[in-house]
């Protein structure tokens, strides 16, 4: 009887052995997800603050040469209407399209390089919360699905774009 006992004790002790080490290994299972990078990007709320921004700067911009713009209009208008062409017309004529153009060229080129500082600091500090999210639970890989072939299928159930963009808004906001 006492061999019948301790033959039971000795597989129920095995069997809580198993099933502990498959938990145990169950949990330590290595997590792998993705987002879309899109989404992502998109629904970040500092790239949304940085676009309303660069919007303001490029609207400013535009402004000043629609103003320019309509100088050299009217100005066109007057020497058209002269008879005889007035030399100081056309001069401040000429050097009112030169600065037009000279101002429109760096304009276009302070825009595109403001436009590649947002975009550099946005992604950096994206990189940096899903970087941190991942740490945070316990992923093992985040992968970046943009549609260009890098992640060609997932299953959906490891889709954590609503997730991290949550997280990142939230760790921007400073919560």
């Amino acid at each position: 009887m006492w061999k019948k006992n301790k033959i039971a004790l000795l597989l129920t002790l095995l069997l809580i052995a198993a099933v502990t080490w498959i938990i145990v290994k169950e949990t330590q299972k290595p997590k792998n997800g993705y987002v879309l990078i899109s989404e992502v990007y998109n629904g970040f709320e500092m790239k949304k603050e940085m676009e309303k921004k660069f919007l303001l700067v490029k609207n400013s911009r535009e402004k000043i040469l629609d103003s320019l713009e309509l100088e050299l209009k009217i100005l066109g208008a007057r020497i058209q209407k002269e008879n005889e062409k007035n030399p100081a017309t056309i001069a401040e004529f000429t050097t009112r399209r030169d600065e037009y153009v000279e101002r429109k060229k760096t304009y276009e080129e302070d825009n595109n390089a403001l436009s590649q500082k947002y975009d550099k600091e946005i992604l950096a500090q994206l990189n940096q919360y899903v970087k941190n999210y991942g740490e945070e639970n316990k992923y093992a890989y985040i992968f970046g699905s943009d549609g260009n072939g890098s992640l060609m299928y997932a299953n959906e159930g490891d889709n954590i774009t609503k997730e991290v963009i949550i997280y990142i808004n939230n760790k921007y906001k400073g919560e």
